[in-house]
């Protein structure tokens, strides 16, 4: 079998639980034990409103907007023709 790695473990692990998807393909999940980082205090800190017309809004008023790819696209899309194959 060819294994591709999501990435390296941190540590030996415990346990592995192996799943098989309806694709026949194989996934490993492991279990391994680490120590946490602790992080620096710090006084700095920031809310995040997740929504649907403005993806984000931080609450210092910074606005991100949502990606909007179909209407990007939707000049090209009404180009397309459809062949129907039979």
């Amino acid at each position: 079998m060819k294994i591709v790695w999501s990435r390296e473990l941190p540590a030996t692990p415990s346990s592995v639980t192996v799943i098989k998807d309806s694709a026949n393909r194989y996934f490993l999940s492991f279990v391994v034990e680490i120590q946490p980082e602790v992080l620096p205090q710090t006084d700095n800190s920031v809310g995040i409103d997740l929504g649907i017309s403005t993806f984000a809004t931080f609450s210092d008023g910074t606005k991100v907007d949502a990606p909007k790819p179909l209407k990007k696209r939707i000049k090209k899309l009404r180009k397309v023709k459809f062949v129907i194959i039979s």
